[in-house]
């Protein structure tokens, strides 16, 4: 029996919301750069990419409080790869410079 995808609405639906979360940087398009929690920068085309300086995943968190306690549901976050990794992640280009 073959393995069954996970449902491609659901992961957009994650995405959009955990996007939505996420911090807004002055003076860039909203609709592709933020900032997540730790205030590391991601671009919305990155998704799931960690060779991209701007990749970014999700990251699902218990509710706090007495509702979340209730309801069960976790949110989800948008966190740079970085974050997931931890600290000690090496920054690939880390080399390059702007001219």
């Amino acid at each position: 029996m073959a393995k069954s995808s996970p449902d491609p609405f659901a992961i957009l639906a994650a995405r959009v919301q955990a996007w939505d979360r996420c911090g807004r940087i002055p003076g860039c398009d909203k609709a592709v750069w933020r900032q997540d929690a730790g205030g590391r920068v991601i671009r919305w085309a990155d998704f799931s990419d960690r060779f991209s300086r701007y990749g970014w995943e999700i990251r699902t968190c218990p509710r706090r409080g007495v509702l979340g306690w209730a309801l069960q549901r976790p949110t989800v976050e948008a966190v740079h790869w970085r974050g997931i990794l931890g600290g000690d992640a090496r920054d690939a280009f880390g080399h390059i410079h702007a001219a």
